[in-house]
């Protein structure tokens, strides 16, 4: 029996989350030690965030990759049981005695709680079986050497994890990085919940979500101090969101110190803006007096809607860093798959000072003789040409939603204050604009030259838009930049060889801070 061998876990102690904790202990023991920030990064917890009010959902393991996957990237082969595949005691209990046999350890899911809280089973008897973790079942905190011993563990066993042989070597370099890339794009798509227990437990995007249908449900926030509601939106919400991306960025860091060049850089930024969003981390507290109002150091002031309102609108900030963290990571070898029988030759961010677009719309446009004649008209307004002087099909959704009008307009970008001719409309850009949503727009964009087949340069089938639009989007999203979305978004094709050639260039909004 080994488990006189292998080190106690109490929370914190090796990690604050129990499934890193017991991955840590089990390699710790068969000799393959690992960080913890490693583990964090390598396994997808760094970029996964699971919540619902009222659950431990800080589990990771509810997420069925992640107890899945883990171990593929240290080299190790696996087994996960969860499901039917542990509705039989005495196979279960076969397969936990084989692998304590053969000296490795088996992370179990929900023997010493309610919830699926990892531990680790190592060693068994003729009535149960040895278990370190972070929690006693009856939910008081343990912290001290001996074990945890449960006859009943079959009762609320929801998972068993086995780990065999070493088969390949751990994931390092462009090879670690590709592989936390392609977490990054796994929960970028991830379906919105996973079920546990008949529970929902919401994912990412639509935790953050959820976290807002609750906090603007009125009748849930008469009592704010009852059930928990601090502990569930900051310790078990916010708090342990921050934490998995704080350990991501440390991984990522000695990365980037050991092998220059593979970690996208930008992401850097994102993650620290994270943790500069987040005051009090450090002390196991969100400092929500300081990142939403002063009037926040008593929690009971959740009760007035005005104020969740405010948290509402700093989670939405939250959101937004974390989908920018996701695109920085796999954006740019997503852009280099969708360069098929095209390139970009040149991207560049540029901003202007104030200019007037002016152009005109209608089907008629579509004549390409109309069309270059009412151009010919701007071309020929030579005062008040503007640096950006081509032909340009602008397009917008007048400050709403993509899935609002559309409105298309031809024409050029002049000088501020241009006189409009008659038969045509102008719209305003400026240097910087706190209006809201729609014109002025902002005159500042992305700029992408393009080369190579148009046909395939302007394709709509497997993107958003088109070719163009996708690939210069998300050179932008894996900048991190800010693309003002809705309220100052625009696009604009640009042709660069008039307007009666296809158009080789493209124009997306940006708000470079």
């Amino acid at each position: 029996m080994l488990k006189n061998k292998i080190s106690a876990m109490w929370y914190g102690n090796p990690s604050a989350v129990c499934f890193i904790g017991s991955v840590i202990r089990l390699m710790e023991y068969i000799g393959d030690p690992v960080e913890e920030d490693e583990v964090f990064a390598l396994s997808g917890v760094g970029l996964c965030f699971p919540w619902k009010f009222a659950s431990f959902c800080d589990e990771v393991s509810v997420i069925p990759e992640i107890p899945k996957e883990t171990f593929k990237a240290f080299g190790y082969e696996s087994e996960y049981l969860t499901g039917e595949e542990v509705s039989d005691k005495n196979i279960c209990l076969n397969k936990i005695k084989q692998s304590i046999d053969a000296d490795r350890p088996v992370i179990g899911f929900g023997i010493t709680e309610k919830m699926p809280m990892s531990c680790l089973i190592v060693g068994y008897d003729e009535n149960g079986l040895y278990t370190r973790a972070f929690w006693q079942p009856n939910g008081e905190k343990y912290d001290s050497e001996e074990y945890f011993y449960s006859s009943n563990w079959y009762e609320k066993c929801s998972g068993l994890l086995f780990v065999g042989e070493k088969t390949g070597e751990r994931l390092v370099g462009a090879a670690a990085y590709k592989h936390i890339s392609d977490w990054a794009l796994k929960f970028r798509c991830y379906g919105h919940s996973v079920k546990f227990n008949g529970q929902e437990i919401f994912i990412n995007q639509y935790a953050f979500d959820e976290m807002i249908r609750w906090l603007k449900d009125d009748e849930i926030w008469q009592n704010p101090n009852e059930n928990g509601k601090e502990q569930f939106l900051k310790q078990c919400g916010l708090l342990l969101f921050d934490h998995y991306r704080y350990q991501l960025y440390e991984y990522l860091k000695k990365l980037d110190a050991k092998y220059p060049n593979v970690v996208n850089a930008p992401v850097f930024g994102v993650l620290e803006e994270i943790g500069k969003r987040i005051p009090g981390a450090h002390t196991s507290d969100l400092w929500l007096h300081e990142a939403v109002d002063p009037v926040l150091s008593d929690f009971s002031a959740m009760k007035d809607k005005n104020i969740r309102n405010k948290v509402i609108s700093y989670i939405n900030m939250l959101k937004e860093f974390d989908n920018s963290v996701q695109w920085t990571l796999f954006m740019p070898d997503m852009v280099k798959s969708q360069q098929n029988g095209f390139k970009v030759d040149n991207f560049e961010y540029r901003k202007y000072s104030a200019m007037r677009f002016i152009g005109f719309e209608g089907e008629e446009y579509s004549d390409i003789n109309l069309r270059v004649e009412k151009m010919n008209v701007l071309a020929a307004m030579t005062d008040y040409k503007s640096e950006f002087d081509y032909d340009i099909l602008f397009m917008h959704h007048y400050g709403l939603e993509v899935n609002n009008p559309w409105h298309g307009v031809w024409g050029r970008f002049m000088k501020a204050g241009t006189p409009i001719p008659d038969g045509y409309i102008g719209f305003d850009f400026v240097e910087h604009t706190e209006t809201g949503a729609g014109f002025p727009f902002l005159s500042e964009f992305a700029y992408a030259v393009f080369s190579g087949d148009m046909d395939k340069m302007h394709q709509r089938e497997g993107y958003d838009s088109d070719a163009m639009y996708d690939v210069t989007r998300n050179i932008i999203l894996g900048d991190g930049v800010c693309i003002p979305y809705p309220e100052k978004y625009w696009s604009a094709e640009v042709f660069l060889n008039g307007c009666d050639k296809y158009s080789t260039g493209y124009l997306f909004s940006v708000d470079v801070k």
